[in-house]
């Protein structure tokens, strides 16, 4: 027995003990692995805290809302009060200027009233006053043309123009404002020169104007219901188209007795009495003549004098002003520039005819 305790005794070279960690183990592993230690008690006392601070800022953010929602309902109140009391001062306003207006429409009614009273009168004096002044215009109208009857139904008046570069000396003179004195040049007479009588002699200084102030009483003549004819005869080359037509800076009769026409017609219309104006305008050429107006370029019979068919139907354009007056010379001129060229111009005439009709 002994002998076998001995055998199972064995002895093992070399052989230590595990040793204890000692405690500089301890200190290199105690970085691995933390242990902490929480108890109930603190985790209830932390979760209260964090409730209590979450009812703290829910109550501050409720309350801040509340302070916002009295400040806009306190600001929308006082609004309201503020377009009342606006809305009251503009019905007072508005009610005060109603009140205002119609007292003044009401004055004025009233004046309007007198006015048309007056007017009424004045209308009535004015037409009693035409109807006492009418015969007397007649009567001035039948005096004023007696005046040129007796002076001469026809008048002739000469006009002189200036001699050209290639004309030779002059060979006329002028004693006086009647008489032309022409040098014949017949040395074998004792008197070679011979003088002519005038109504009005014009030498080559008078202007335009001159001549149409010596003119200007047939244009209050026609304005009375008188014919009155003006026209230029002469030679080719003489001044006649210079004295009727002018140019834009020096203006002939045409223009002038229109103008004058048109001027005394404003100063004697009435109330009661207006002129109109129309105007023809043709050319006669052996004894044809063609409408210078007309859109037609056919050529017209001749005029047959002493028989129903003399009379000739012209167009006849109204004209209001002077301006619509040489607006319808200018188209008429325009259409006889290809006359002018097609036939002898010594042999074309042209010829503006001018009728009033008082209404």
């Amino acid at each position: 027995m002994a002998e076998q305790k001995n055998r199972w005794n064995w002895e093992v070279s070399g052989f230590e003990p595990r040793k204890a960690f000692d405690q500089e183990d301890r200190k290199v592993s105690s970085p691995l692995v933390r242990r902490y230690s929480i108890s109930t008690s603190s985790v209830v006392q932390h979760s209260e805290q964090s409730k209590q601070a979450l009812s703290s800022k829910f109550q501050k953010l409720k309350d801040k809302v509340k302070f916002k929602n009295q400040v806009v309902k306190v600001s929308f109140e006082d609004l309201i009060l503020l377009a009342r009391e606006d809305y009251l001062e503009l019905r007072q306003e508005a009610s005060e200027l109603q009140e205002y207006s119609n007292a003044k429409l009401d004055r004025v009614t009233r004046y309007l009233g007198v006015l048309a009273d007056k007017t009424r009168k004045l209308d009535q004096a004015a037409l009693e006053t035409e109807s006492r002044i009418s015969p007397l215009l007649n009567e001035k109208k039948r005096l004023f043309n007696d005046l040129l009857t007796a002076k001469g139904n026809i008048k002739v008046f000469c006009r002189t123009r200036p001699l050209f570069e290639d004309e030779g000396p002059s060979v006329v003179e002028f004693p006086d404002n009647f008489t032309i004195r022409v040098n014949t040049g017949d040395d074998t007479i004792s008197n070679p020169k011979k003088d002519f009588e005038f109504d009005r002699v014009y030498g080559p200084h008078v202007g335009q104007a001159e001549i149409f102030s010596d003119v200007q009483p047939l244009v209050q003549s026609a304005l009375d219901g008188y014919n009155v004819s003006i026209f230029a005869y002469g030679q080719t080359r003489s001044g006649k188209t210079h004295t009727m037509e002018g140019s834009s800076h020096d203006r002939g009769l045409y223009a002038r007795c229109f103008e004058e026409l048109f001027d005394l017609s404003n100063s004697d219309t009435t109330s009661t009495s207006r002129f109109n104006f129309f105007v023809t305008i043709f050319e006669l050429y052996n004894e044809q003549t063609r409408d210078l107006l007309s859109e037609s370029r056919n050529s017209l019979p001749k005029i047959r004098m002493g028989s129903p068919e003399s009379f000739i139907e012209l167009v006849q354009e109204e004209v209001d002003n002077p301006r619509d007056f040489f607006r319808v010379l200018k188209a008429a001129f325009q259409s006889r520039g290809a006359d002018v060229l097609k036939f002898n111009v010594s042999h074309l005439y042209g010829l503006i005819y001018a009728s009033l009709k008082s209404s």
